[in-house]
């Protein structure tokens, strides 16, 4: 059961980057910003793309600590097995992604004299690393206002609580940093 919860965590999340048009909307907003400024950008593209893959890349090594985690939380030696494997499999398969794509970053583009992009995907990444550490948040302490709290529920709620408000304070560190820098 909670392998096809951490499976469907994982096709939710996926499916949240498909459906939402983040690409295309982030894209058009940093054009129209450049516009503004009257200085455009000819690697905005690829500077997208490439922010893009390496967002998703670093959401799903998250989501694979969370199950690497909850795997040793759970009982059975056969389930945190298993869960520990598709945690490795998916953190590796993530970083993959990530570490590509943070290497083509460095190599193809010019990042240091126009970090417009940097910052707004720093800012996605503060803001959904925020969203889901406040909702696993707020439903640990619904859970503990209940009754009977589910013990699996709550343990997957702890984790995630702490992996992803971890995750939100280094995210946020890193765009504080960066937004200072320029």
């Amino acid at each position: 059961m909670m392998m096809e919860m951490f499976g469907g965590m994982f096709a939710m999340m996926l499916l949240a980057y498909s459906i939402v048009p983040l690409f295309p909307f982030m894209y058009v907003l940093l054009r129209w910003r450049q516009a503004r400024e009257g200085t455009p950008d000819p690697q905005l593209g690829l500077k997208m793309a490439l922010y893009y893959f390496a967002t998703i890349g670093l959401h799903v090594m998250l989501i694979a600590v969370v199950a690497g985690l909850y795997s040793l939380l759970i009982d059975g030696p056969r389930a945190s097995e298993g869960l520990m494997r598709v945690g490795l499999g998916m953190f590796a398969g993530g970083g993959i992604v990530h570490g590509v794509h943070r290497v083509l970053i460095a190599r193809l583009t010019a990042v240091d004299s126009r970090s417009n992009v940097a910052r707004a995907f720093a800012g996605l990444n503060v803001v959904l690393c925020g969203l889901i550490g406040m909702g696993a948040l707020i439903a640990t302490t619904v859970m503990l206002a209940q009754e009977y709290v589910p013990e699996d529920a709550f343990k997957i709620a702890m984790v995630m609580m702490g992996v992803y408000l971890t995750a939100w304070g280094l995210q946020a560190r890193a765009l504080i940093r960066m937004s200072a820098a320029t």
